[in-house]
């Protein structure tokens, strides 16, 4: 044997050496620090939803347009108030004005409602679901759904601000559209839908998705809305929002309201 080949030889069996020390050292660090990531992802994935919410200015109204004329649309709102107020125990009253837009831009109708909305704090306690922001210092306060009807099939609906109280930052808005299916068409769309979406719709049935009959999924498929963006552009005519939302008890204590993480 050469002396290059046992200067090879040796060269490698001290990598191997040295592969073997440093694995038995390492490994079982490197193992948990891994078991403990796909643990996070996994407890993020199974607490949390996202959507997308949309912020109204005070002084003009955000209007959305469907892809098609509707009758009916669902409008998911809520105040957002900053952290001086997120225990106030009367909550939180706000006024808006929904309005109904056709083709033309004329207008089909328009009514006014006023909302009470719990504080932060008492919806915490109560152990309801828990929407909150990520990168921003204002608290959630109870969410409101709203389905309104339009007396003729409408192209747009806007919503306005009427009365926003002390302490509000700001009012954030989901529309959405009913899905207009005929027959067999239902089916198919129900089918269509994610997983998380068939969930979603069948979640007041007592059986779970892949026990319902093609009759129920017909008619939960004739439920099916559909979310609609605004028109404008963001941080012009409204703020776009990443809003999450998980259960009370598997939220992280950087979430809470102060008073409610130390409890």
């Amino acid at each position: 044997m050469s002396l290059s080949s046992i200067a090879k030889a040796l060269l490698l069996a001290f990598l191997a050496t040295f592969s073997v020390i440093a694995w038995s050292k390492y490994a079982p660090s490197v193992a948990g620090y891994l078991n403990d990531a796909r643990d996070v992802t996994a407890r993020d994935a199974r607490i949390s939803k996202r959507f997308i919410a949309y912020r109204m200015l005070p002084e003009r109204p955000l209007a959305f347009t469907f892809s098609q004329p509707v009758t009916f649309a669902k409008i998911l709102v809520h105040p957002s108030v900053n952290a001086e107020v997120r225990d106030r125990k009367e909550g939180f009253i706000y006024g808006l004005r929904v309005r109904w837009i056709g083709a033309e831009g004329e207008e089909l109708a328009s009514h006014d409602t006023f909302l009470q909305a719990d504080s932060p704090a008492k919806l915490f306690k109560s152990g309801e679901k828990w929407r909150f922001f990520r990168t921003r210092p204002e608290f959630v306060a109870e969410q409101d759904q709203l389905l309104v009807e339009s007396p003729v099939p409408a192209m747009r609906l806007e919503i306005e601000i009427l009365d926003k109280p002390d302490g509000v930052v700001g009012i954030d808005a989901r529309v959405y559209e009913q899905r207009a299916f005929l027959g067999s068409q239902s089916l198919t769309s129900f089918q269509r839908l994610s997983n998380e979406s068939r969930d979603l719709l069948s979640e007041p049935n007592a059986f779970p998705v892949n026990m319902l009959s093609d009759d129920e999924k017909l008619e939960l498929g004739r439920s099916h809305w559909r979310a609609v963006g605004p028109l404008g552009l963001n941080g012009r005519d409204y703020t776009m929002l990443v809003l999450y939302e998980a259960l009370s008890e598997d939220v992280q204590s950087d979430d809470l309201p102060p008073e409610s993480a130390a409890q």
